[in-house]
């Protein structure tokens, strides 16, 4: 959604943007290309995917600036040591492909990797949450994070499976779960280990956690009439985003029943785009868009 991403976020006049999970850098590729005026800071918590990201927009010299920090943590001192808000910025909520292809962290149950799935240091070992968690933690964890329908047989399949060994690589855990999921119930082109790895990765990372810390310290940092875009790609993020904004916008939040308004709130967004999907040559070109949601707010 790059053509709409820089059509709605991005305003005239504009000179500072906010990347606020660099990843690759794709996103900031785009922005840096089509806006020479722009001068782009990416941050990332992992420091490992910040480098690639540094190789590839090192042809943008000092018009853009890399900070290995988590979005939630943000502050314009940790960032650029002070000085102006941001124009506009984003946050991109989807898990790079280079986590799936080649961070051997064991994001992909199509390969053998070791089990670990942490983005930094804050972050828990699913290695650890695999072999040492409850049967009750593990089956809350499945439901919670990954809406995953049958969860409590997925857990009580991992307990009686690490009695025999040690739980170590990915393809292994796949394995195992779907091994517990009857087979009429397997979608079609999509691995029955899905959303429980979805659920695992969420946990281990705390990304809900990032998301309801993170968008209102985001905007903090924009200047009046900055713009803030978020790209989430599965519902339970999308719905946190969507009430958090919808919070936002409320002017009052009093019972109906009340005379006058007592709470004091004010509106602190207006509404840009409240949802904007990928068009169907987006998804052909990328199939792994079919799923993504931009919604874009103003900060007032």
């Amino acid at each position: 959604m790059v053509k709409e991403l820089t059509y709605y976020l991005i305003k005239k006049g504009d000179k500072l943007f906010l990347d606020c999970t660099l990843g690759e850098g794709g996103h900031s590729e785009e922005i840096l290309t089509r806006f020479s005026s722009i001068i782009v800071y990416g941050l990332d918590r992992d420091a490992k995917i910040l480098e690639i990201a540094k190789n590839r927009l090192s042809i943008f010299h000092n018009r853009v600036h890399f900070v290995n920090l988590n979005f939630k943590d943000a502050s314009l001192s940790k960032i650029k040591g002070g000085g102006d808000l941001f124009d506009s910025a984003l946050i991109d909520l989807g898990i790079s492909m280079y986590h799936y292809k080649n961070s051997k962290l064991g994001f992909s149950f199509s390969q053998k990797e070791k089990l670990d799935m942490r983005l930094d240091e804050d972050s828990i070992n699913v290695y650890d949450i695999i072999n040492t968690y409850s049967e009750k933690e593990l089956s809350d964890i499945f439901f919670k994070y990954g809406e995953e329908r049958f969860s409590r047989k997925i857990a009580n399949k991992i307990v009686k499976e690490r009695e025999k060994y040690k739980l170590v690589y990915s393809d292994q855990l796949a394995g195992i779960i779907a091994g517990a999921i009857p087979r009429k119930f397997w979608r079609k082109n999509i691995h029955p280990a899905t959303k429980c790895f979805q659920a695992l990765r969420i946990f281990a990372n705390n990304e809900f956690e990032n998301i309801k810390i993170g968008i209102p310290k985001i905007l903090s940092l924009l200047k009046k009439g900055g713009r803030l875009g978020v790209i989430t790609f599965h519902s339970l993020e999308d719905r946190i985003v969507k009430n958090i904004f919808n919070e936002l916008y409320k002017d009052c939040i009093c019972p109906k029943e009340a005379p006058i308004c007592t709470c004091g709130k004010r509106r602190e967004i207006n509404w840009i785009a409240r949802i904007i999907s990928p068009s169907e040559e987006e998804i052909k070109r990328n199939p792994s868009s079919r799923s993504s949601k931009l919604r874009i707010v103003e900060k007032i």
